[in-house]
């Protein structure tokens, strides 16, 4: 192998006639003012023992000094180091010269000529046999400003600048430790779910879904004491981590705090909106708790707000627990039901109420489990709708309903005129191919759209209005009638829903079972019906129990009613004997 030759410049500076000689005191100090010119860092040297500092001019041009404004005394280092910095400084140096360290390498905070902290990098190396001390000092407060971008990106809610789902946990982390070291008051985590908040996204935009989350940080924060945290979990998700409460009391009490500040209105893409929330409340007994069971443990408790409805917020307890389990396992069952055929319709019927005479069925779905037995829709549907399911479910209940009422017509002349209701779910409207399929099913069925009625809550309707009025729209002119159900219960008006092309309303059942005892229930129905009658709407009332609320409806000239008075929903056997053999009313 070749050897490589010594490196020569091609040309050499000739030396002055009077050269130093390379082992005097200026010749050493001269080449040490060379490198220190050179060199992109600041440099430095001290004779510890002596205490004699020298810093070059790169060292000083760091902090914005010239040569001259910056005097070589460790004092002058040390006097702009951060306070905060400074004993880590110190104890990285003493640990060097001791022994403790192989290296001096360490991030501290300095003061700039023009008053701003620079984050700096200290290198440095001693003399093996005596207390000297060299290195280089480096201006790394851009780099540290990436990191801690970085930082704020892992751990912070981009949208709102709240810690996020790993952060929460850590904080609730060492809230848990202090608990457990101290003995401290029990601490407590909330956990919101905003109500509805996919209305203003579908409806505003999610623009204006984003500054209704920004606006709602602002007053969750208001509310919080000095170490409590908020964070945003995702979506319309947030967390509360109270650091200490007297017990379950203080704690419900800030939840009713939340639902407060939450109920005043609030102004998004210039419209009043009104915001809510399902909380729930998990309490440390000892900090022995793992920082994900109590946040689960809270999920929980929100999940049962939600399903109760009677509350805002829910304190967590353990039988929750076994309920929560129970409910992931009817979820698993209810992704095998469809195939595996264990739905089944029922029938309900509508009633003409001027003649008494059956005018059509509401059809409803029932699960029939096979260790279960029969489950009700309110156990089902929500877990349905929150999982997707409700999609497929959707379908198969119309293909079910038309293929069952076309059955019905091939065999009973009085089932000519009869129509039969199918509810479409918010799922089903975000389909873009919902009206194809609603065609699709009727031809398979050899259906014509006018025995067909669509009934909709009001918030799907309402969820997203230029969509739904033009699908509403398609529907309508196929000749389908469409209905909204539970009227009253929802958040428009029948001056809203004007601008839809609807055919009936049918008046919720809380405001029509007893009315015959409240005058306040029989009010809001004749109130509806007249107002319905101004914008040529029928009316279907739900929830008729009693003849006499039949009478009332009756002289009120309520079109159409349905209720246990007249009959349960049946299945569809005993449907087919209400067609063949309909009672009198």
């Amino acid at each position: 192998m070749t050897s490589t030759p010594p490196f020569t410049p091609a040309t050499v500076p000739t030396p002055p006639a009077a050269a130093l000689p390379t082992d005097s005191a200026d010749y050493l100090r001269s080449r040490l003012e060379t490198t220190w010119a050179g060199a992109r860092d600041g440099l430095w040297d001290w004779d510890v023992a002596n205490d004699a500092l020298r810093l070059s001019p790169r060292w000083k041009s760091l902090l914005g000094y010239a040569s001259d404004e910056v005097q070589d005394r460790p004092e002058e280092w040390f006097r702009r180091v951060h306070p905060r910095d400074l004993d880590e400084l110190k104890r990285a140096i003493d640990a060097h010269l001791n022994g403790r360290s192989d290296e001096l390498e360490t991030e501290f905070r300095m003061l700039h000529k023009d008053g701003s902290w620079r984050w700096i990098l200290c290198r440095g190396q001693r003399h093996a046999k005596q207390a000297l001390l060299a290195g280089s000092v480096t201006d790394v407060t851009s780099l540290k400003a990436a990191e801690n971008q970085v930082l704020l990106e892992a751990f912070h809610d981009p949208l709102t600048g709240l810690p996020n789902k790993r952060l929460f946990q850590d904080r609730l982390s060492l809230a848990l430790a202090r608990r457990r070291q101290r003995a401290a008051q029990p601490l407590a985590v909330l956990y919101l779910d905003l109500d509805r908040f996919h209305t203003v996204n579908d409806s505003l935009g999610v623009d204006a879904g984003d500054d209704l989350l920004v606006e709602i940080k602002g007053r969750l924060t208001e509310l919080l004491r000095l170490g409590d945290t908020l964070g945003r979990l995702g979506g319309d998700k947030f967390a509360v981590l109270l650091d200490g409460v007297g017990g379950p009391r203080e704690a419900m009490h800030f939840a009713d705090d939340l639902v407060a500040a939450l109920k005043r209105p609030l102004v998004i893409a210039g419209l009043e909106v009104f915001a809510s929330a399902s909380i729930g409340i998990a309490l440390s007994k000892d900090g022995k708790e793992r920082p994900e069971d109590l946040l689960k443990d809270a999920i929980t408790a929100m999940h049962r707000a939600k399903e109760d409805g009677a509350t805002p917020f829910e304190l967590f307890d353990p039988q929750m627990n076994s309920n929560a389990k129970e409910r992931l396992q009817l979820e698993a069952d209810l992704h095998h039901a469809i195939e595996r055929g264990e739905f089944l319709l029922h029938y309900q019927p509508v009633i003409a109420l001027a003649s008494g005479d059956l005018a059509g069925f509401e059809a409803l779905v029932r699960w029939q489990h096979p260790t279960r037995g029969m489950i009700r829709p309110d156990h089902f549907i929500p877990i349905a709708e929150e999982t997707g399911l409700i999609a497929p479910l959707g379908s198969w209940v119309l293909e079910e309903s038309c293929r069952q009422m076309r059955e019905w017509k091939d065999r009973f002349q009085a089932a000519r005129d009869i129509s039969i209701a199918v509810n479409l779910s918010a799922r089903q409207f975000e389909n873009p191919a919902l009206v194809d399929e609603i065609v699709q099913c009727l031809e398979t069925a050899g259906l014509e759209p006018d025995s067909l009625d669509l009934e909709m809550t009001e918030s799907v309707v309402m969820a997203r209005t230029r969509e739904n009025a033009a699908t509403l729209q398609a529907l309508r002119d196929l000749g389908i009638k469409l209905l909204i159900d539970d009227f009253g219960t929802g958040y428009s008006s029948l001056a809203s829903l004007q601008s839809f092309p609807l055919d009936s309303l049918k008046i919720d059942r809380s405001f029509v079972m007893g009315m015959e005892f409240e005058d306040g229930k029989a009010e809001i129905v004749r109130t509806v019906l007249a107002l319905a009658k101004a914008l040529e709407l029928e009316v279907v009332a739900e929830g008729i129990e009693t003849a006499e609320s039949l009478a009332i409806l009756r002289d009120l000239e309520c079109e159409h009613g349905q209720g246990y008075y007249f009959s349960a929903p049946v299945d569809g056997d005993a449907a087919a004997a209400w067609i063949e053999n309909p009672p009198s009313f």
